[in-house]
């Protein structure tokens, strides 16, 4: 008997899951342009993350066991560096998490590994079909993971995950968050683990999307505001 088969039984369809992540962040979308909602799904961002990484969990199909191995390894590591930058400032800059973030430990989410995880699984992902050279898919991994902070930052601020001394988020951020995500993107050449997943590029196009709408929003109140 073929375990793998056994476990194939109980896959959702990836045509599903690529609808179900459509219709979450579509829902999000509307949920945070909504004032009388948006304080309930600001609240359910650290779930966002842990959601996204489920779907991918459920939509591998990478064929090595290090991969889980690598998975906590990044957690871990993503992890201890916010922990070190949230209470010492020298990595990222000064900035703070909030209480919307879920459980804490050392001042940092605990969701903030899964953060790492998911954000970095989604980059490798995604550069893999574009160049069979190892430090060239590494770079540009570590590009895409800059990109995204890049939205992220604006969106997370207007969405109260964090705030930042000062009110603006330092060249210092971005510097750190492209050589972290770099040393960790190279775990995976190094450690010759090739990532299957067809649900990486969409989460990672419908992340971007959501955080460009977010900021949108964010835009139009303020000019609403005047």
């Amino acid at each position: 008997m073929n375990p793998n088969k056994n476990i194939d039984r109980f896959r959702i369809p990836e045509k599903e899951l690529r609808k179900f992540i459509w219709i979450f962040f579509s829902v999000g979308i509307v949920g945070m342009a909504i004032p009388w909602t948006r304080e309930i799904f600001i609240r359910l961002v650290p779930v966002t993350f842990v959601v996204c990484l489920v779907i991918l969990g459920m939509a591998d199909h990478t064929q090595n066991r290090k991969l889980f191995w690598l998975s906590g390894v990044i957690f871990i590591v993503g992890y201890l560096v916010e922990v070190i930058g949230v209470n010492t400032g020298i990595l990222f800059g000064h900035y703070g998490y909030s209480l919307h973030m879920g459980p804490a430990l050392m001042g940092t989410p605990l969701v903030m590994g899964i953060s790492w995880l998911m954000l970095l699984y989604l980059s490798v992902t995604v550069v893999q079909p574009v160049s069979e050279n190892p430090a060239i898919r590494t770079l540009m991994a570590a590009v895409l993971m800059v990109v995204l902070d890049f939205l992220l930052e604006p969106a997370a601020i207007w969405m109260k995950m964090w705030r930042w001394e000062g009110g603006h988020v330092p060249f210092t951020n971005y510097l750190t968050w492209f050589f972290v995500s770099l040393v960790l993107a190279t775990l995976f050449p190094l450690f010759r683990v090739t990532i299957k997943n067809r649900l990486a590029l969409p989460l990672y196009i419908a992340q971007m999307i959501f955080f460009l709408m977010i900021i949108a929003i964010s835009a139009v109140e303020r000019l609403i505001k005047g």
